[in-house]
Order: C-alpha cells, then structure tokens, then sequence
C-alpha cells in the first residue's frame, strides 16, 4: 500500500503497512478552517526527510528563507528569524524530537498553537502565530507536518480596511473555500492576459471525477478540505508560472499557463497525489482539458473547449488528460442531439422493454427472463442501447430510464397475474449510479405497494464492478433481499472480484458471461479454464449460476458438462416483445415454475480424483473407462498410448495392429477423418460417431467413438479419445425392436438411484393406439408432464411427485396391481388402457416396477 507527499515541487511515494486513516470530521473541519483563514506562510517539516520547504510565501514580509533547506540549517536561522526574547520558546515549540509527541497528546489532536515575534524585511518585529498541524489526525505520514503563520497583529476585519480598492474588489471575487477567483473574475482578468498576447499560451479545465460521491463516501467536510487544498496548488502553479487560477463551481477549475506539456503532466501529478493522500480510489482521479490559445477565441470559448476535452479525458484511466480537438463538438452534438430525443421518447411512449428467457439447461424450460430497454422510433426503427445508454450514464440521466423500465416491468407482471397466469421472476438492471442517485430499495418497496406484486416476482441484477468496497451498494443488496426480492451479481469474473468480497458475498444469484467460451487460438483453452474455474468458485460458493450470452450447441453442451443449470442467450431465446413472451409462457409445458435452486455436493471434477497417493492406476483406469491416445499425420491414424480398459473393449485391435485406418471398414475411413476435424473444430465438446472397425477374426463390429483435439507437433495433430462398443447394444436393440412388433404391451422400467426416480420405455406397442413415439412418453414421464394425460386422480399424483423426484415415498403400490386406466393421446383423443404395476425391487439393475401398459381393445382383463 503506498500513500503520497509531497516533496519541493513533485511528490514521492511512501510505502505504508496499512491505508491511511481517513481525516476525522473535526480535524478536517479545523483543517479547512486553517486553510481558509488569511495566513502568511505555510511550512512543511518532513522530519524523516530532514527538510523544512516553504509553500506559501507573503511576498515582501518576513525574513523567512525560501528556498528548500534541512532541519539543522533552519534551527540555524532562528536567531535571524525569531525575536531574541522568543528564541528559547520557539526552539521547544519547534523541537523534533518532541513536536510529534505533542501534536499526537494535545487536546486538539493533531493541532498545537503558540506566539512568537518573526523578523519584517522592513525592519522591526511583527507577533505572529504559529499553528502546527500534522500526526494520523490529519492522515499524514510520521515525521511530516505543516505550519501555518498568522499576522497576530492585523486581524483580518482590519486588514481589510486597510486594502486599496483594487484589493477588497479581489477579496469579493474570490471563492472562500478555495481562495480561487470566482468564474467571472478569473474571465475578467484573463481577458486582460489575453488582451496583451499570449503566445504558446493554454487554458486548462481540471475537475475531479464523481466528486459528489467523494462526499457520500468521505463526507462533507472531506470533499471541503479537499477542495481547499486542490485551490492552494493551483494557486501555487499560478503563482509558479505567472499564471491564473479561477474556480467555477462544484468540482470544476481553470487555469491559464504556459502551454507546456511536460509541466502540464507535472501539474496532474501533483493534483493527483493530492487526491490519493484522502485514501480516494481510482474512481475520483483529476482530468485535465487543455486548449491552446488560438488570439481569436474568446475566453469563454477557449474555457468551453478545455471543459469539452476533460470530458473526454474521463473515458479512459490510463491517459487523463485531453487536449481538444474540433471533432469533439461534433461528438457533444450527437450526445445532446440523443438526450434531447431521449426525453422526447420517454415522454412519447417510444421506450419499452423486451423480456430475454432464462432457462434450464436440461429441459430449455422458461425459468424467468432478463428485462432488456429497446427505444422504438415512430417510423419504426430501433435505436440500438449500444448508442444511447452510455450517453444517459454519462450525462446521469440513466435513472430515468432505469426507473422506467422498474414501472413498466411491475405493470406487466400485474397484468399477466391479474390474467390468471402464473407468474415467473422477471429480471430488472439496476447501476451504480442508480443506488447513489436514489433510495433504490424504497423505490422498490413502492412499485411493490403499489402493484401488489409478491416479491419474488422481482429480481434485482447489479453488475459486480458495483459491489467492489462499496458499502452503500451493499447496504442497498442487504435491504434489497431483507424485502425479499432476488439479487442477482452480473458479469461476475469480469474483473473486480476479490476475495474479501467473495467472502462477504450477500446475493442470491450470480450471472457468468460466457465470452470466455469464445475466445481464438492459444486464448481458447485459457478460456475454457478460466470459465471451468469461475464455475467451480460459484458451486463452492453454494449460490446457483446464470450463463447469458450461450449462442450454440457446442457451448449448451459444454456448460451442462460443467455443472450449470441455468442458462440465457441466443441458442434458446432472443430477447422478444412482451406480447412474444406472454405465448410463450402461456403454454405450461414450456416453464419452469420451481425456481433457481442449487444442491450442494451434487457433482464433482474428474481431477478430483486423480491423486497417486489415493488412487492406483486400476482404480483410474476403471473410472475414466476404455481411452487411448491418438497421432494424426497425413493419411495415417495411429493409436499411440491406450489403457487396458481400451484393450478389453476393442479386443486387443491396437495389439494386432495400430494403424486405425487399416482397421476401420474402408467406407468409413471419410468419417474417420471428419470426426477428427469434427474435434479440431469444437475443443469444447470434441467430435463423437460411430465407426466400424473389423476385427481380427474378419468379423465387424461398431464403436461409437469420441474424439477431443488435445495439441499439434511435430508428430501430428494429437487426439485424445474414448471408445464403446455398440455391437451388443444394437444386437439388444434390434430384438427390442422385433419384439415390439409381436408384443401387445407396452413395458416401462421404474428405477430408483440415488435418490431419483427414471422411466425408461424398453418395448413400445402402442404407438399406434397413442400416437405418441416411445421417445416422446419417456420423455414425459421423466420431466413429469405426463400426468397431464391421466384422468385418474391418484395416478396423476403419483406421477406427478415421482416426476419432481422429491420424496421416495410417492404413494407406488406395495404389491402387484392391475386397474383400468383413460389416457389423453397424441391428437387429443382418450384411449382406455389396461395398467398392471409390478413389484420388481432388483438390485442389481435398480429396477423397483415394471409398468405394463395395454390397450382395452386387446382383450378383457381381471382386476
């Protein structure tokens, strides 16, 4: 951690254990007061420099040195300074060894006082107060304080009589706080400069940026003192070059000086440490406009341009300070001409919303939805948020639009319930700016009211660069979720995490861009780790994650292999009209109503168990199944490495000979090198079919075989990959399928593993009576939406509840039993069925019953 002072004209880091303390509110108020006050001098003692620098000097007065000197050379000089009778009390005053100590125990901490006679040029002696300030009361370093010096003699009120015309009219001008001339004074007399030529001449625009939050975090009085000190340097440039210093509101100065650019980037500097001396983050750095002097602009016209370039100067952190150029005015015109349309169409109902789906990654159920701005012009064109939102955040007129959005969203949803639909959690962006503009959490609590929605309606999306030390923000979260709404953190891993704040993490739910999946070349694995590794945070975290932005197939099945539940992007949905959105959620098959949930120790990593000292090779070897290593070379496939597993799978191939060409089928060869491109162009998900391979003995048989691109080197392209043989599955698929063809019932498997409940339809012989294929009644059953076409009330249950798998005692019979049964089929008709439930419980498949299903056309049937 390093603070700043300064040192003669520049400034020198000091390193620190800690952050300095931020000045207390009476200090800083007494410190204000001090540099308000009409002192003489002003004197740094940096005790562990050893040097004594004069910063503020009253031309023509005192016999005080100017010029920078040690400690040893300044006590020199007290017999030439101090009045011989006040030389022994001003040396105690003054000592060293002694001066931190008392500035640390006096009762005003930080603040010692005393009276002493300096030396006039002009002969004689003038009683002079001395004030010394400086210790942590004042946030300033060890060894290093300031002394002010008072004309004890001329009390202001007097002096002010005594000023000539000229002077008291300057006095009037002049800002109190910053001792800078008021606007229309700096312009007056800098006309008068510019009248007489100024050659090579500039004016400069500084500001401080977001100075009114620099007064909600430090208070008041900081941002006082603040603005004091920034107005006694400026001064002391002014002064330093000839130059002029004027102070125009708020945060705002100018100043006319030389155009040099090397002092130009001094002065920042020294602006800038002044800044970071308040502990201030980077958030509150100065900027710089600089314009030059053209003899044909007016003042007022040069201070326009410089404020125009230390606009610009903002955009960036890296470089603040901007010289104009003519092509701003161009920009400012644009922004103004965007606001001015803005406010129109705000007032001309142009704004809307449009909702994005968040769905399950499983199932691709609508879960809620991401509420997104869109700005329709009357001829029915679009303006792209990419053009006007940035200008709303940086003129801060955001909130309107935000606060538009927050209504119009509530409306809806009151509608949509008052519609007698059921209500899924629609997402609203709220901002920084937001949460320091207004009462955001009271603002909510009135849409609620007003609206009568339930809370959980309502989520709360706040980008994580919000939450980075910022404890209003998360007073606003913490009110926020104490009413129950969700709060979710967008583009967590953007950059501003740290791990005190993932510590204190007080949301409901986190938001994952998935920009890392689409990075180029070397950059692509990086990627596909660091999203692997903000995943793995968030599931140790325990809080459930949103990916936005999923665009393909590739990146659904990537995501699912990591873990993620819930996703948003334009491979399920693009953002739609309210209207859109409505029919689709109108259908109950395509939502999901269950919320966003997160199970702890649900899944792991296979790295997890690769440890040596756990796990021998068989124990891998049987968890990662049949793998080989594989080299890619012109025509010539090569199995290269391969484990035993791979060998029993593949019949000892690879021992017989490892050229994979020469064994795969010489129709599927083609295949054989699309499935290894297949993999070179997706290294997420690598490239998966069948082949077949023959075998030794001549026969043929199928494996499905997936292939993952791992590297290129001077052996070929390298592939890693992972075999089965489906020669059995197909030959059991094929009786299967003959059998359905003989048999008049359809047979479902019931199981129960771990916890979860799964059909699975091994012979299907009512396709035709249901006109539903064996897939499609799988599928409903597993997803539980096949109830739906059960008129028997406590079948209905039953499937219901085995289908959220939520209890394992779901009403199953205990013992076999048969009943009639009317099914709502494919096209809507009923079908009567004969269903017979029978007790299996083995535990070597997992099978608990065996559901039979037959038509009541076949036959007549017991009970």
């Amino acid at each position: 951690m390093y603070y700043y002072a300064k040192k003669g004209r520049g400034v020198t880091a000091v390193k620190t254990a800690q952050k300095p303390n931020i000045v207390p509110r009476p200090a800083a108020e007494q410190l204000v007061e001090l540099l308000l006050s009409p002192y003489d001098e002003l004197v740094e003692i940096d005790l562990s420099a050893g040097t004594v620098r004069n910063l503020r000097h009253a031309e023509g007065k005192y016999y005080v040195p100017m010029d920078e000197f040690g400690t040893e050379q300044a006590g020199d000089s007290t017999d030439l300074m101090i009045h011989p009778d006040d030389r022994e009390a001003f040396l105690r005053f003054t000592d060293p060894t002694t001066t931190m100590k008392r500035l640390a125990a006096s009762p005003t901490p930080g603040m010692i006082r005393a009276k002493f006679r300096y030396r006039l040029l002009a002969g004689g002696y003038r009683l002079v107060e001395q004030v010394n300030v400086g210790g942590p009361a004042f946030s300033m370093p060890e060894g290093l304080y300031y002394s002010f010096l008072y004309d004890a003699e001329a009390p202001r009120q007097e002096r002010g009589a005594a000023d000539s015309d000229a002077e008291r009219e300057e006095a009037h001008e002049r800002h109190l706080l910053t001792g800078l001339l008021w606007e229309e004074g700096f312009f007056k007399r800098a006309k008068e400069r510019l009248h007489d030529g100024l050659a090579r001449w500039c004016v400069i625009a500084a500001d401080i940026e977001n100075f009114k939050l620099f007064n909600e975090w430090y208070g008041r009085s900081q941002g006082d003192l603040m603005l004091a000190q920034l107005g006694a340097a400026l001064r002391d440039i002014a002064e330093r070059v000839d130059g002029l210093a004027g102070y125009c509101g708020q945060d705002d100065f100018v100043l006319l000086a030389p155009f040099d650019e090397d002092r130009i980037r001094d002065w920042y500097e020294e602006l800038h440490a002044l800044v970071r001396r308040h502990g201030a983050s980077v958030g509150f750095m100065p900027a710089f406009g600089v314009t030059p002097v053209d003899g044909v602009a007016s003042i007022e016209e040069l201070y326009d341009r410089a404020s125009l370039a230390s606009h610009q100067a903002k955009e960036t952190y890296h470089t603040r300070i901007c010289t104009f150029d003519p092509a701003m005015y161009e920009q400012t015109e644009k922004d103004y001409q965007i606001l001015s349309d803005f406010q129109k169409g705000l007032e001309n109902g142009e704004m809307t919303f449009y909702l994005q789906p968040q769905c399950a990654i499983s199932s691709g159920r609508v879960m809620g939805a991401e509420s997104l701005v869109r700005w329709r012009k009357p001829d029915g064109t679009f303006v792209s948020p990419a053009v006007f939102v940035p200008v709303l955040e940086e003129y801060g007129f955001v909130t309107e639009l935000d606060q538009f959005v927050w209504e119009a969203v509530c409306a809806w949803q009151r509608k949509w319930i008052d519609g007698g639909h059921t209500a899924l959690p629609i997402s609203v962006n709220v901002s920084q700016i937001d949460i320091f503009t207004i009462d955001v959490p009271d603002y909510f609590a009135h849409l609620l009211e007003r609206y009568r929605l339930p809370p959980e309606t309502i989520k709360v999306e706040i980008t994580e660069s919000a939450y980075a030390e910022n404890d209003k923000v998360s007073e606003a979260v913490r009110r926020l979720r104490g009413m129950g709404l969700l709060v979710l953190m967008d583009d967590f891993g953007s950059g501003y995490s740290s791990l005190n704040m993932l510590r204190n993490l007080n949301v409901d739910i986190i938001k994952l861009d998935a920009q890392f999946l689409r990075m180029n070349g070397e950059d692509r694995r990086k990627g596909l780790q660091i999203m692997e590794s903000i995943v793995g945070l968030a599931r140790t975290m325990g809080v459930p994650t949103i990916v936005e932005g999923v665009e393909s197939q590739e990146e659904r099945d990537f995501l699912a292999g990591l873990g993620c539940r819930y996703v948003q992007g334009f491979y399920f949905y693009r953002p739609m009209p309210a209207e859109e959105f409505e029919r689709l959620i109108g259908e109950p098959e395509n939502i999901d109503t269950r919320g966003f949930r997160f199970k702890a120790k649900e899944q792991f990593h296979t790295r997890d168990f690769l440890d040596g000292d756990v796990f021998t090779d068989t124990v891998l070897n049987n968890i990662l199944g049949p793998v080989a290593f594989y080299a890619w070379q012109g025509e010539n496939v090569n199995v290269i490495r391969y484990n035993s597993q791979f060998y029993e799978e593949t019949r000892g191939q690879a021992e017989h000979d490892k050229e994979l060409c020469k064994q795969v089928v010489e129709e599927d060869v083609p295949k054989l090198y699309e499935l290894l491109e297949g993999a070179i162009r997706n290294p997420l998900n690598g490239s998966e079919g069948v082949l077949r391979v023959r075998q030794a003995d001549g026969s043929v048989r199928q494996y499905r075989m997936h292939f993952f691109f791992m590297e290129e080197d001077e052996g070929g392209k390298k592939f890693y990959g992972s075999v089965q043989d489906l020669t059995r599955f197909i030959t059991l698929g094929d009786q299967m399928r003959l059998l359905s063809k003989v048999s008049a019932d359809s047979v479902v498997f019931l199981r129960r593993r771990r916890g979860r409940w799964s059909f699975q339809v091994v012979i299907h012989a009512l396709e035709a009576a249901l006109r539903m294929s064996r897939e499609e009644i799988e599928r409903e059953l597993n997803d539980g939406t096949f109830y739906k076409r059960v008129d028997d009330g406590k079948l209905r249950e039953m499937l219901l509840r085995v289908g959220d798998n939520t209890s394992p005692d779901v009403g199953l019979p205990k013992e076999d039993v048969s009943f009639p049964l009317r099914v709502t089929g494919g096209e809507g008709k009923p079908v009567a069925l004969r269903a017979q439930f029978c007790c299996i419980h083995d535990k070597t498949s997992g099978v608990e019953y065996i559901l039979l299903l037959r038509s009541e056309a076949d036959g007549d049937h017991n009970e």
